[in-house]
């Protein structure tokens, strides 16, 4: 049977790409809010790069019934938290908000290192611990994060809302892909994992951009409600 892996890796490549083409051309021709541009085109960009390396055949480790790309959890390591930094920059929370986040999005991504690398059963303890870190994610972006809002619009609220759960709804889906995989308990052969993993990318990160572009003019209420609470900003504000 043929190996579609590579095919799924290049198809990565091409819609990661396309999916950075938009911010980075918002980016680079408007003079508004770069910042939040270059987040979105970091998201797919970083990704497109880890789908490049990964189609090239570079960063793959044999590990039990399965294989282990590296690249992907860098690029994890990478996207997953400046996706969160997007939520967080429409809700501008406490800064110890963002850095519970990120930590705690770091320790789920780091203990599915761990557990593809270890035999089992102890893979599957790395796997729980994953699991329980995730939860804690959870709650910090469906509670924590919303109630920490220090601005607030309606248009806003209806961006942050659809991002937060097309987020929420897809990174579930992970663990489930990786325990019914290879490395889990194999019900999913490397080939059939590599696409759902890949589609799943792809929605999840192409996706959450086309619509954080599409709701960019939440950005401008965001910006209004900003200017009303602190005049002074207002002009450094709007250059960003």
């Amino acid at each position: 049977m043929m190996d579609l892996t590579p095919v799924w890796f290049w198809l990565g490549t091409l819609g990661m790409a396309l999916g950075t083409a938009v911010p980075l051309w918002r980016l680079v021709s408007s003079g508004r809010y770069r910042t939040y541009y270059a987040v979105l085109a970091g998201v797919t960009g970083f990704a497109a790069v880890a789908y490049l390396t990964m189609a090239l055949g570079l960063g793959k480790i044999e590990a039990g019934s399965g294989a282990l790309y590296l690249p992907r959890y860098l690029d994890w390591l990478v996207t997953t938290p400046l996706l969160v930094l997007y939520l967080g920059m429409l809700c501008q929370p406490d800064r110890r908000v963002y850095a519970a986040l990120v930590g705690v999005d770091v320790l789920v991504i780091g203990a599915g290192v761990v557990a593809g690398l270890l035999p089992s059963p102890y893979s599957y303890v790395a796997y729980l611990v994953g699991c329980v870190a995730y939860g804690g994610l959870l709650y910090l972006l469906l509670s924590v994060l919303p109630r920490q809002a220090t601005l607030h619009g309606d248009r806003v609220d209806a961006v942050f809302a659809k991002l937060r759960n097309l987020t929420v709804v897809l990174w579930t889906l992970y663990p489930v892909v990786w325990v019914l995989g290879p490395l889990g308990v194999g019900l999913l052969q490397t080939g059939t994992e590599v696409m759902v993993v890949t589609y799943l990318d792809l929605i999840s990160k192409v996706g959450f951009v086309a619509m954080a572009v599409n709701g960019a003019d939440a950005l401008d209420q965001l910006r209004t409600e900003e200017a009303l609470s602190d005049p002074a900003d207002a002009p450094a504000s709007a250059a960003d």
